[in-house]
């Protein structure tokens, strides 16, 4: 798992995208990374000490989303939301 999301992380460098990934692995991956060092886990995955305290968060917002019936299993919106361009709704 470290290596997916170390991997997931170092691929979205190259878009300016990796604060984004990091936020979304930790928030994908946070079963699995509680009781985790924050700081060990960011030198796993070769991010800055500093993302430690983003690691913490994203865990907390976990936590939270977790108390509030919100999972992250797979983020699909239904058929119906799919379109913008819905009457009622206006044009995108």
């Amino acid at each position: 798992m470290i290596d997916q999301i170390k991997a997931a992380i170092q691929s979205a460098a190259d878009t300016n995208q990796k604060t984004a990934m990091f936020h979304l692995q930790v928030l994908l991956n946070a079963d699995e990374l509680m009781g985790i060092d924050p700081k060990g886990f960011c030198k796993e995955v070769s991010v800055s000490a500093a993302y430690a305290t983003e690691f913490t968060k994203m865990l907390a917002l976990a936590r939270l989303m977790n108390e509030q019936g919100i999972t992250l299993e797979r983020l699909t919106l239904p058929s119906e939301c799919v379109s913008l361009n819905r009457p009622g709704l206006g044009e995108v």
